[in-house]
C-alpha cells in the first residue's frame, strides 16, 4: 500500500486544493486494517485540501472522521448509513436509481457507466451523455459523471453534457504518470 500512498501524495500536490475528493475503497480489507489504510489516506488527503470519503463502509468512515460515505447500489441502505451523521454519496447505474437514492436522501449521485470501462463489463451497454445530460437536468443534488473517462475529452465532454464533478479510477492508478494525468483531467473538466 505504501506505492498507491506515494501515487495519491504525487496526485494531491499536482492539482488545485479541493480539486479533488478521494475515495478509499478496497473491498478486500476487513474494518481494521481498512480504517488504518483510511487513516493514512487522511494524514495525506487533509493537509492537501482534498476530502476522503470510504466506499460502503460508514462504520469506518465515522470511525476515521472521514467526509463522507459512499455507497454502491447494493450496499447499505441510505437512511441506516445517515444514522452516524455522514454525508453520503451513491452510485447508481440507471436514472431511475439515481432519483430513488435522491428520494431516499442522498447528498450526491454518481452515474454511470457513462463509456464502456473494463470495471463494469457485463453491466450491458454504457449510458452515454445523452442520458447524463437528462438525469443532469432533473437531479437536485450533485451529479458524478463515472466510467471510461480515460481522456481530457471526455471529462470535458461529461461536464458539458452536466456533471457537477468526474471520478477516475485507472487514470489514477494505471497511468504510468498519474499526477499529470489527474491534472489534466481536472483541468479539462474546469
Amino acid at each position: 500500500m505504501p506505492v498507491m500512498l506515494d501515487r495519491l501524495a504525487a496526485i494531491l500536490a499536482a492539482v488545485p486544493a479541493g480539486a479533488v475528493r478521494v475515495q478509499v475503497r478496497d473491498k478486500t480489507l476487513d474494518g481494521g486494517p481498512l480504517l488504518a489504510f483510511t487513516q493514512a489516506v487522511l494524514a495525506i488527503a487533509r493537509p492537501l485540501g482534498a476530502q476522503v470519503w470510504v466506499n460502503d463502509r460508514a462504520d469506518v468512515a465515522a470511525a476515521a472522521g472521514a467526509d463522507g460515505v459512499h455507497l454502491p447500489e447494493r450496499g447499505l441502505a441510505i437512511a441506516d448509513a445517515r444514522l452516524l451523521g455522514l454525508p453520503i454519496g451513491c452510485s447508481r447505474h440507471s436514472t431511475e436509481g439515481a432519483l430513488a437514492a435522491v428520494r431516499d436522501g442522498a447528498d450526491l449521485v454518481q452515474l454511470g457507466p457513462i463509456w464502456a470501462t473494463p470495471s463494469k463489463a457485463g453491466m450491458g451497454d454504457p449510458l452515454g451523455l445523452a442520458a447524463l445530460a437528462a438525469l443532469a437536468r432533473r437531479l437536485p443534488v450533485p451529479l458524478v459523471a463515472v466510467g471510461g473517462i480515460d481522456s481530457p475529452e471526455r471529462a470535458r465532454a461529461a461536464r458539458q453534457a452536466g456533471a457537477d464533478a468526474i471520478a477516475v479510477v485507472r487514470a489514477a492508478w494505471t497511468s504510468a504518470d498519474p499526477a499529470a494525468t489527474i491534472a489534466a483531467l481536472v483541468t479539462a473538466a474546469g
